[in-house]
C-alpha cells in the first residue's frame, strides 16, 4: 500500500469530550506509523491550543491548525496565512454592534478583549461544557484593549451570536468562511444563542490538506481525513476517503466514504482495520 496522509480532527475525534484519548487510539496511530503512514492532526485549534500531552503521547507527522490557517510538517512549520487589516477591523467591529464575544486565534497565543473572556467561560459553562475542555481551550487566553492592531490573525472563534449560521455569513460576505461547531445547547429557560468558527479568505480544513499535499509532494489520492463535526465536514469531503466517527454529525456521517464507530468504543483502531492501515 502507499503512504497515506491520515488527517485527523481532535475534539471528538482523537480527543473525547473529557480531554482523553483512548489507549486504542493511541496504538493505532503508532502502528499506522509503523507501517509507513503519516499521522497529522487536523483541527480548528491553533498550535499553541493543542494538548501538550497528546503531541507528547504520538509523535504526529504533522500538524494542520486554525483549520488550514497554518501547517507544520515533521516540526517545521511549511505555510501561514493571516486576516487582512481591513477585513478584521470590519469583523470586530461587526461583533461589537451585535454583543458578540469572540476569540483570535494566532499561532502563539489566544486573545480576547478584557470584558469578552469571563462571559465566554460562563457560555461554555452553562452548555454543559467539563472544566477539562474548558480550560484546554480558554486556558492561556492573552487579553487585549487593542485587537484590530494585531497582524497575525490565522482563525477566530464566536459566541452569543443572534444569528444562524446561513445569516451571518450573508451578513459577513464571501471573504469569511464560516462554520459551526458543537458547545452544548442552551440551559432550559435560557433563549439559544449561536456559536461557530470563521476562517478567512475561502481557507479551510480542505484547502489545508490539499496545500500540504502540494508542498511535500504527494498525490491528493492518498489522503484520508477523519472528523465528526461541522468544521470536518469539507475535508470529510475533499479527501479520497472521508471518514465519520460513530459519534459525528449526520451532516458529516452523510458525507463519509465510511462510519466507524465511536470515540471510546475503538472508534479510530476500527477505521485504520477496516482501510488496512493496520
Amino acid at each position: 500500500m502507499n503512504t497515506k496522509y491520515i488527517f485527523l480532527d481532535v475534539d471528538g475525534t482523537l480527543v473525547n469530550f473529557k480531554s482523553k484519548i483512548p489507549e486504542s487510539t493511541v496504538a493505532a496511530l503508532k502502528a499506522a506509523q509503523k507501517n509507513g503512514h503519516k499521522v497529522i492532526i487536523a483541527t480548528g485549534r491553533q498550535k499553541s491550543q493543542i494538548y501538550p500531552w497528546l503531541l507528547q503521547r504520538v509523535n504526529f507527522d504533522g500538524i494542520l491548525a486554525c483549520c488550514g490557517a497554518y501547517l507544520e510538517y515533521r516540526g517545521k512549520e511549511i505555510y501561514e496565512s493571516v486576516c487582512s487589516p481591513e477585513k478584521l477591523a470590519f469583523i470586530i467591529d461587526f461583533f461589537h454592534e451585535h454583543d458578540i464575544f469572540y476569540f483570535l486565534q494566532t499561532k502563539g497565543h489566544l486573545y480576547t478583549e478584557p470584558q469578552d473572556l469571563e462571559k465566554i467561560r460562563q457560555f461554555m459553562i452553562e452548555r454543559g461544557n467539563p472544566p477539562e475542555l474548558i480550560e484546554s481551550v480558554i486556558g492561556d487566553t492573552v487579553t487585549t484593549d487593542t485587537p484590530k492592531a494585531l497582524d497575525c490573525v490565522e482563525k477566530l472563534a464566536y459566541y452569543n451570536s443572534p444569528f444562524g449560521i446561513e445569516e451571518i455569513k450573508s451578513l459577513l460576505g464571501d471573504y469569511f468562511e464560516v462554520v459551526t461547531y458543537s458547545l452544548g445547547k442552551a440551559p432550559e429557560g435560557k433563549k439559544e444563542t449561536f456559536h461557530g468558527e470563521i476562517n478567512f479568505d475561502g481557507v479551510s480544513k480542505a484547502t489545508g490538506i490539499e496545500k500540504f499535499m502540494e508542498i511535500v509532494g504527494a498525490p491528493l489520492s492518498d489522503t484520508i481525513a477523519v472528523g465528526d463535526s461541522g468544521n470536518d465536514l469539507e475535508m470529510i469531503k475533499f479527501a479520497n476517503i472521508g471518514v465519520a466517527m460513530g459519534n459525528a454529525s449526520d451532516d458529516v456521517k452523510a458525507l463519509a466514504d465510511l462510519v466507524t464507530t465511536d470515540i471510546d468504543d475503538d472508534g479510530i483502531y476500527n477505521a485504520f482495520v477496516k482501510l488496512g492501515l493496520i
